[in-house]
């Protein structure tokens, strides 16, 4: 079964006319922006609608995601250690409420969907993501210590 389109999926959080679609796929043509984001640019929704849209349509298959274009809210970090992300090589990308979306690689998808929702008391969601993104945003957002710095220079 193929995934729902956003646009659809946001429709049934928010009244969306079909020229409200019609008006963000045409913009969306021409700016590359994602849906819900051309959704909350013209007023039609609220950030929690597009979260709510977007947790739900995770409900499949784990899609694919660019970390660059994505980007990752910081705040969610907070969430999830940094030990249990270098651990299952993953990065959170969103939380709201007790739910969080995380980032992992194909290699360590399936440790990490089994393992991880015992160790985080909150609702998890996986997507799938480049490694070398992965392994990049887990040192830029998750510095190492100046211990651990020292130890990998006397190393």
């Amino acid at each position: 079964m193929s995934r729902q389109r956003f646009g659809e999926v946001l429709g049934r959080f928010v009244d969306l006319s079909p020229h409200d679609v019609s008006e963000i796929l045409e913009d969306q043509s021409s700016s590359r922006r994602r849906f819900g984001e051309i959704a909350l640019a013209f007023g039609l929704c609220q950030p929690q609608h597009v979260w709510r849209a977007w947790w739900s349509q995770l409900s499949g298959a784990p899609e694919r995601v660019d970390l660059d274009a994505i980007g990752i809210d910081v705040q969610c970090l907070a969430h999830l250690p940094r030990a249990l992300a270098i651990e299952y090589n993953v990065i959170p990308l969103r939380a709201a409420g007790d739910q969080i979306v995380i980032a992992a690689a194909e290699g360590s998808l399936m440790r990490a969907t089994e393992e991880l929702p015992r160790r985080v008391k909150m609702q998890l969601k996986f997507v799938l993501a480049d490694n070398r993104q992965i392994q990049k945003a887990i040192r830029t957002y998750y510095p190492a210590r100046p211990v651990e710095q020292i130890a990998a220079i006397a190393g």
